[in-house]
């Protein structure tokens, strides 16, 4: 989280996380009209966003305790989680060429289940009771979503990976969360680099794994690179950074469901790519599951901080 020295103002939070996860829904839509391999567009948005990030680094390298902002653990985290990044980035380019930028943006909040799963597994942590409701709810409108699987499986592929794309963000946000600086002055933007230096070297090696390292060459398509690098890394996370400041965290988790609603939106106006009713209705159960399992955790965390301070 990015702290500023002026205070935010909850209004101006709510308008930032807004244009933030507006971006963020736009940023599917330019995906989907680059003329390249998904991994490639992954790798070059990450990697061309790295200079674009640098001037925002050193500013804030001016302003913090770097032994206190980048300890050893959080450098090695960012890397580690830009690995999942990358990978992240690339089956949801993967599942935006088959499915469509709209369902492909919805298909992600399925990080909402995917995390607390991960910390039960990985921590033993236990979930929260309503998770046993939510995770037939968001499957079933995994399930809606899907349609009727058009023959060759293309759909259904799509939806498997923007269902891996939304896993592999869940894995690097929880890296991210635990491996987080203990200060009241992070450093958001240099651990950003990191992050998008690795994620862009994953996507990057799995392109010429995969057969599709080929570099675009029409200066147009670098120029659609340079614009998803600087909207969707710089812009999107200066605005999620700085907005998120300002507002509550139950309030800024519902304001990051609107991402696959402005991207339903945009396919619909920009791309004349409109879901049937029943894929409709399926995104809308998907966004009513991850929604739930946000107030849940939030409810949840807020009782236990309660009890604390109560035994204090």
């Amino acid at each position: 989280m990015c702290h500023t020295d002026r205070m935010v103002t909850p209004l101006k939070g709510t308008l930032l996380l807004l244009a933030g996860t507006f971006a963020l829904g736009g940023t599917s839509l330019l995906i989907s009209t680059i003329a390249a391999d998904p991994l490639v567009i992954a790798s070059l948005r990450c990697l061309l966003a790295v200079p674009m990030l640098l001037p925002l680094a050193l500013w804030e390298l001016r302003r913090v305790d770097r032994t206190a902002s980048l300890p050893l653990r959080t450098v090695v985290g960012a890397l580690v989680a830009g690995l999942a990044l990358g990978i992240d980035y690339s089956f949801w380019n993967t599942s935006i060429g088959l499915v469509g930028p709209g369902i492909a943006t919805v298909l992600l909040n399925i990080q909402l289940v995917a995390l607390p799963l991960i910390a039960w597994l990985v921590e033993r942590a236990r979930p929260i009771p309503q998770l046993a409701a939510i995770i037939p709810l968001m499957l079933t409108g995994v399930a809606m979503t899907a349609g009727t699987f058009d023959v060759g499986g293309v759909q259904l592929g799509g939806v498997l990976a923007g269902l891996a794309a939304g896993t592999a963000y869940a894995i690097y946000l929880a890296v991210i969360r635990r491996t987080a600086p203990a200060t009241t002055k992070p450093a958001p933007f240099t651990v950003l680099a990191l992050v998008c230096l690795s994620a862009g070297a994953a996507a990057g090696v799995g392109a010429v794994i995969t057969g599709g390292a080929h570099w675009p060459a029409e200066p147009g398509t670098w120029g659609q690179l340079l614009a998803l690098a600087f909207v969707g890394q710089v812009v999107v996370f200066w605005c999620l950074n700085v907005g998120m400041t300002g507002i509550s965290e139950t309030a800024t988790s519902t304001l990051l469901l609107l991402p696959g609603v402005f991207a339903l939106g945009l396919s619909s106006v920009l791309l004349r790519e409109t879901p049937s009713p029943i894929q409709l209705t399926g995104c809308a159960v998907i966004i009513l599951g991850a929604w739930w399992a946000s107030l849940a955790s939030h409810r949840r965390r807020r009782g236990r901080e309660s009890s604390a301070v109560d035994r204090r």
